[in-house]
């Protein structure tokens, strides 16, 4: 399983924690519209007035919600950002490490493949026991060195891959930053 930074998990947070208050303020918005509507159609002077302190009411809460929600774009933006070119850095760190990870995986496997053709030879020729048993243990380091090599590179690729998700996350985020201060400014 992939690990996400402290910085990642916190603004994952802060981008669900803006939606549901965006979600807040378009079901208000919403629901402003359903009374002004409403108030057009009533002809009870009464009713009209309670609901027209009603619908003042609802518009300084909308208000409060759109100033409260615009700093928090500011500060989700900003910190998007420097998480993804932080993010940028760290995907090409982690495509080096997935290079040189190959490269010794792939190192491991030659040797472990040495090593089992000279096991295999040595059954045949009947080598003596003391170089058997060299052979036999380089065969166990070059196949113990290959397992490991092989899981860090699986372990480098998932990273990577979520790293990428991750940044494409925050991309359609920041999007989604900028039609929303269009919406907060058209309310």
């Amino acid at each position: 399983m992939s690990e996400h930074t402290i910085a990642e998990r916190k603004l994952k947070t802060d981008i669900h924690y803006k939606n549901a208050v965006r979600r807040d303020l378009v079901d208000s918005v919403r629901q402003l519209h359903e009374w002004q509507e409403k108030l057009n159609q009533i002809h009870n002077v009464r009713k009209e007035k309670k609901l027209r302190n009603t619908v003042e009411r609802y518009r300084g809460f909308i208000e409060d919600m759109r100033t409260f929600l615009s700093p928090l774009l500011d500060e989700l933006e900003e910190g998007i950002k420097e998480e993804m070119s932080f993010s940028v850095d760290e995907i090409k760190e982690f495509k080096q490490e997935v290079k040189q990870e190959t490269k010794l995986a792939s190192e491991a496997r030659i040797a472990f493949e040495k090593a089992k053709d000279a096991a295999e030879k040595a059954d045949d020729d009947k080598i003596e026991p003391a170089e058997l048993a060299v052979l036999k243990e380089a065969y166990s380091k070059a196949w113990r060195a290959f397992r490991l090599e092989k899981h860090k590179l699986e372990e480098a690729s998932d990273e990577l891959e979520s790293e990428q998700t991750d940044r494409d996350i925050f991309k359609r985020e920041l999007k989604r930053i900028h039609v929303e201060r269009h919406f907060i400014k058209e309310v």
